[in-house]
């Protein structure tokens, strides 16, 4: 696709977008300092309370682009019509990226140009690469190429979660590891939302726990978390006997979920997101569970409560998603699938 490529992509080099800030008011030298002074300011405040995982998307989406435009000899802050489709074609074609990645990169280069460049792509030319992104799928369908990517997160069932609970063995960290299962199902953990938990976060209430899920990579939520029907993978419980075996009520500051170290000792250092995700991996893997990532409970969750009749806005309540949420909609979808109001199979006499 040769639009990609240096002066057939019709780019003048010197310029660093055609919806970079026009007709910006003029200040005079003093003003203009005070505020370069005050936009430093807010954009390190900002950066600082965004999530880790988000920033390091967006690094490694922006030096992919940094990738391509080079092997383009294209300026970075080249984003046109003609560079997106040819970053699209670029990805799809010789990176053999996955639809999801091709669409996050796009969006991961459009903010990194606005934060960190100043450079306001246009909106019809991010349409125009999707589009061609939509194409590409389409023909990849009708060829019946192979799925690219990891397909979505697999579903941690509540028949799962019960073998989880069952094989944490009866130790310290035993203990932890099913607190740590329970609670992520209860509340459709995210692996840094886990992570981020203090003690001071989970809450005794009369009727069971009150989580304040602050570490959020989109925006803070609190989730109600009842006492279980079955005492075995009931998520109070769970925490509440992690939290007596290991002390934590005397550091309610400190992580919620701590390391443990090979002698069983307990250390006061935190899980990392990852370090959440191999705790979940080994609970799996001792319960012989299919692979768990770190959706799987927030798909299970969603999942197990449509199947047992509840509504989409008491589901986004726990996930934080939006009612209409394209992601909650491929949670449900597996549910709804199979409900008689919703497949018009079921109940026609067929």
């Amino acid at each position: 696709m040769d639009t990609a490529g240096g002066a057939s992509a019709g780019l003048e080099p010197s310029q660093p977008g055609r919806a970079a800030a026009a007709a910006a008011p003029v200040f005079d030298a003093a003003t203009e300092a005070m505020l370069e002074e005050l936009d430093a300011a807010s954009d390190e405040h900002a950066s600082a309370l965004r999530p880790a995982n988000t920033v390091r998307g967006y690094a490694d989406d922006w030096r992919v682009w940094t990738a391509y435009t080079a092997a383009k000899t294209l300026p970075v802050t080249a984003a046109r019509r003609g560079t997106l489709r040819g970053f699209v074609h670029w990805l799809w074609t010789e990176q053999a990226a996955a639809p999801a990645t091709v669409n996050r990169r796009l969006a991961g280069v459009v903010v990194t140009l606005r934060r960190q460049h100043r450079v306001l792509v246009d909106p019809d030319d991010v349409a125009a690469a999707r589009e061609l992104l939509k194409d590409y799928i389409r023909e990849a369908a009708a060829a019946k190429a192979p799925p690219r990517g990891r397909g979505q997160a697999p579903v941690l069932t509540l028949a799962d979660l019960r073998a989880i609970s069952a094989a944490c063995p009866d130790t310290l960290a035993g203990t932890r590891d099913r607190a740590l299962a329970l609670l992520d199902f209860a509340v459709a953990g995210r692996r840094a939302e886990v992570a981020g938990l203090l003690v001071l976060d989970v809450a005794d209430d009369p009727n069971g726990l009150v989580v304040d899920i602050r570490a959020s990579k989109t925006s803070p939520r609190t989730v109600a978390v009842p006492y279980g029907s079955n005492p075995a993978t009931c998520p109070v419980r769970a925490w509440r006997a992690w939290r007596d075996a290991a002390g934590l009520a005397a550091d309610p500051e400190g992580p919620a979920f701590r390391r443990i170290d090979r002698h069983g000792r307990l250390l006061a250092a935190g899980l990392s997101p990852a370090a959440v995700g191999d705790v979940l991996t080994r609970a799996a893997d001792r319960a012989d569970v299919k692979a768990v990532t770190g959706h799987s409970a927030r798909a299970g969750l969603a999942t197990e409560a449509r199947r047992a009749g509840k509504d989409r806005k008491a589901i986004a309540a726990i996930t934080g998603h939006r009612e209409n949420s394209a992601s909650l909609n491929g949670y449900l979808r597996r549910s709804d699938r199979w409900d008689e109001a919703e497949n018009a199979l079921i109940g026609i006499g067929l």
